[in-house]
This record gives C-alpha cells, structure tokens and sequence, in this order.
C-alpha cells in the first residue's frame, strides 16, 4: 500500500471512527434521559406503597427496558463495523463535489488483483483521492452540536441526583438498594418521613 492509500484510509477511518464516538454518546445521553427520571419517580412510588420484591423487579426491567430501547434507537443502532465503502460514500454526502472519488479509490484498490484495470488509471485515481481527502476535516463532517441539548438535560438530571445525595444521602442510597438490589429485604417504618427509608439487609 503506498502512502496515498494510507493517507486516504487515515482519512476515512477518522470519520468512521467519529461518527461511532457521536451515536454512542447519543446512545448514552438518551439512556441517562430516560432513566434517572425513571428511577425517581419508582422511589417515590416504592417509597409511598413500600412496595413488595415483585414490585420493585417491575420497576427495574421498566426502567432498564425503556432506557436501554431509547439508547438503541438514538444512536446504539447505527453502531456499525468499519466499512470503508459506507464512510466514504458518507464523506461525499457531505461533500459533494467529490463525485464518487473516494469510493472509486476505495474499490480500486479492493479489485487490485483484478484483470483488466489500467495501473495508470488507478494510480491517477488514488491520486486524485488523495488531493481530494488531504483537507477534510472529521470535525467538519461528524459535528457533535447536535448532542448539546441532550447533554445538557442529561448534566441537569445528573446534577438533581448529586444535590438529592447531598441534602438526604441515606434516603437516596436506600431507595438505589431497594431498587437495584432485590435480592434483600428492607424495611420501611410506617408514616412518610423520608429519614425513616433505610435499607437493612435480611
């Protein structure tokens, strides 16, 4: 492989590998949207109806199965394998101008062995894909503004669970037990304080 070819798949890799980064991160977001909500409301329902195991499991597979299918479907789906074909073909979406360029380059090379090809137009062609690559930027083409409103809904949630932790800490620890550790047993005082939700193992 000569340098023009390596510089053309450092290239494209770089923008596979930054789109990955953004649908995975889409994937995180979407799940601490949907289930730091989702826990704070099954606290307070298991907090008001001190709630049997069962109960509790019910509200464990609802939060884990919404937030984990919101987290596929905004970007854990689109997760994909290297495809240099795939990128390339994406990176001209972006660009039109390039008029299949990339790709050519790319199959080019993938049918080296073929009989048939002119080395002449190949070489013109990886040239001219080279050129053509050298100035892109991954950033340009795989922005990330797109995920600052869910960040920033997710930094709030994150930021209600760390100001619940500071002003009534046990309360918060025994309601994440209570929760996502079903395999004790816990006990809640009759009446509403919330100081009285403490968990005791069995």
């Amino acid at each position: 492989m000569n340098d023009s070819q390596r510089n053309l798949d450092s290239r494209v890799k770089a923008v596979w590998s930054r789109t990955q980064s953004r649908h995975v991160s889409a994937g995180i977001l979407a799940f601490c949207r949907w289930a730091i909500p989702m826990f704070l409301i099954g606290m307070a329902i298991d907090w008001l109806a001190h709630l049997p195991a069962p109960g509790r499991v019910a509200i464990l597979v609802i939060l884990l199965g919404v937030s984990l299918c919101k987290a596929w479907r905004a970007g854990w789906r689109h997760v994909r394998l290297f495809n240099p074909v795939r990128t390339a073909l994406q990176i001209e979406e972006h660009h039109g101008e390039l008029e299949s360029l990339l790709v050519a380059a790319i199959q080019f090379r993938a049918a080296e062995s073929a009989h048939g090809t002119s080395e002449a137009l190949r070489e013109v062609t990886f040239r001219r894909a080279e050129e053509a690559a050298a100035p892109l930027r991954p950033q340009e083409i795989v922005g990330f503004q797109v995920l600052r409103r869910p960040a920033t809904a997710a930094l709030v949630l994150a930021a209600t669970i760390g100001v619940f932790a500071v002003l009534n800490g046990p309360f918060l620890s025994a309601g994440l037990a209570r929760i996502f550790a079903r395999w004790l047993r816990f006990n809640i005082p009759p009446g509403l304080n919330s100081s009285s939700y403490r968990a005791t193992s069995s």
